[in-house]
């Protein structure tokens, strides 16, 4: 009894203690607060999920030229996974960035206002899928994503600033991974966090794609306690600029190839007039035909300064960013930062050549074309069914005569198929070089007969990783003659005809000799 009563009294006094400490625990963990607007990327539709913005690592027209890969751009899509293919780590959707056949640098990127001097942690989750096959199948070994993140103190909102800090790279391939890293804020009350993986040093597989889901920026640690200035006296600012107003607002859409202007109105927020050097500079992302550099010239303090540029929309439809920000003696204006953001919903429509001028009557000989295509030979008949046999990309094409190479050609899968033009009649032999990861499903050479103000189409085949076919692919030739061999090829088969001919006439003699015996018995 004296026992039951010791352990009575000693589960009330634990009891007691636990209820004591429970607002310490409360005190000690407090609820942390995302600072992001949408930290889920969620959406139902779209590129980029509300609230993020796209930005990449552009190389311009370079980025598809062999053999030095460059960065190009991808393409950017709210996720659904509609397979479950568990592209997805909470709520409706994820961001996705991907590109086939295409090496490329990208990300998003979302400006958030802070206090200065804020400890802030910033975190993704991340997944990738690098292959020649599409889901689920795995991701080939040897390719890696790269994933960052980077926080820029300032909040310029321009991924390349020396000032931003980034996390080291994180590389794991078919599963979710989180990426993190920590920096202060700094004196302009906002920070420009940024998630980015970087593909563009290694050769591209047919799926370059990854996922961004989750993402956090929260407070570790509060600023500190501002140390109380010597004397009241406010220290002014020297050049300021401020946002007024602007035309073609942020995702405005455009055919491709259209032309605009775009107008922003600033004030010179400070203390002093801009001098007369101040101009605007393009610091990044796409130009669109505008100006690397514009003269701004001499801005009085309170002044309203308009700024205009003509622009052109890019030729392929998606969306696309371009930064411009004012200097002076070279020092970039604080809060001077310019952008316009468009949507390209067509593609520019192709430019017809100028007229020629009615040729004088010469007597220039007629010439042939040779056109060549390298396509995705799906079932291996070596015959192209256009609905289901994609063209293929980095196809190596060489034309020779008697004399030797005439022409090379890569292919670049959009704009095939390519024609050798301006050949004189005769002979010609055409040979495909597989893109890399393929092999030929016929013959890889083919002897061709031109004649003069022809046109001779090939296509070429190729299989994913299989040996080639022994079946001989067709080969075009002019106006129903034959042709695609030479004249020995060509004597072969006559021979072989008229063989096939002669046997059939002996085999009827035959029979007509066997009725006639009957009828006489």
């Amino acid at each position: 009894m004296e026992n039951r009563k010791r352990l009575v009294l000693g589960g009330i006094l634990a009891f007691a203690l636990l209820f004591a400490m429970v607002p310490t625990w409360a005190q000690a963990a407090p609820m942390r607060q995302n600072l992001l607007a949408n930290p889920g990327f969620d959406a139902w539709e779209g590129s980029t999920a509300p609230n993020w913005y796209p930005w990449h690592e552009d190389a311009g027209d370079q980025c598809k030229k062999e053999p030095d890969w460059l960065p190009c751009q991808p393409s950017w899509w709210v996720e659904r996974d509609p397979n479950g293919y568990g592209l997805l780590r909470s709520g409706p959707s994820s961001q996705a960035i991907g590109a086939q056949y295409v090496p490329w640098h990208a990300g998003v990127m979302q400006t958030v206002n802070v206090t200065p001097g804020t400890r802030l942690r910033f975190s993704v989750w991340a997944r990738s899928h690098i292959s020649n096959d599409g889901l689920p199948a795995p991701s080939f070994g040897g390719w890696n994503p790269n994933f960052q993140v980077g926080i820029d103190p300032e909040g310029n909102g321009v991924w390349y600033d020396s000032g931003i800090v980034w996390s080291a790279p994180v590389n794991v391939n078919d599963q979710w991974v989180q990426v993190s890293v920590e920096a202060t804020a700094g004196a302009s009350g906002k920070v420009t966090v940024f998630v980015s993986a970087n593909l563009s040093h290694q050769t591209p597989l047919a799926h370059n794609d990854v996922w961004f889901d989750d993402a956090e920026l929260v407070v570790v640690a509060p600023p500190a306690a501002p140390t109380p200035a010597p004397t009241n006296t406010p220290v002014p600012v020297r050049f300021q600029a401020a946002f007024v107003d602007e035309t073609v607002p942020d995702g405005t859409s455009f055919e491709g190839g259209a032309s605009f202007t775009k107008t922003w109105r600033v004030r010179n927020s400070g203390t002093e007039a801009w001098p007369d050097d101040t101009v605007m500079v393009f610091v990044g992302g796409e130009k669109m035909g505008g100006p690397d550099q514009m003269p701004i010239g001499r801005v009085a303090p309170g002044e309203v300064k308009e700024i205009s540029v003509n622009l052109t929309a890019p030729s392929t439809p998606g969306t696309y960013t371009g930064n411009w920000v004012l200097q002076t003696g070279g020092t970039r204006i604080p809060g001077s930062e310019l952008w316009v953001t468009i949507q390209v919903t067509q593609p520019a429509a192709p430019t017809l050549p100028p007229a020629s001028p009615t040729p004088e009557a010469t007597s220039t000989p007629e010439t042939g074309s040779v056109c060549v295509l390298a396509f995705h030979d799906r079932n291996g008949d070596t015959i192209r069914q256009p609905e289901t046999e994609e063209l293929l990309p980095n196809a190596v094409f060489f034309l020779e005569d008697a004399s030797g190479l005439l022409g090379q050609y890569t292919t670049d899968g959009l704009n095939e198929p390519h024609c050798f033009t301006g050949l004189a009649p005769g002979n010609y032999q055409a040979t495909m070089q597989p893109p890399p990861g393929y092999v030929a499903s016929g013959p890889s050479t083919i002897a061709l007969v031109l004649s003069a103000s022809t046109r001779l189409d090939v296509a070429f085949g190729a299989l994913r990783g299989e040996a080639p076919l022994t079946q001989t692919p067709p080969v075009s030739v002019p106006g129903g003659a034959e042709g695609g061999g030479l004249i020995g090829s060509q004597a072969l088969r006559w021979v072989a005809r008229v063989g096939g001919i002669l046997l059939l006439a002996v085999a009827v003699a035959m029979a007509v000799l066997f009725v006639l015996s009957r009828r006489r018995r």
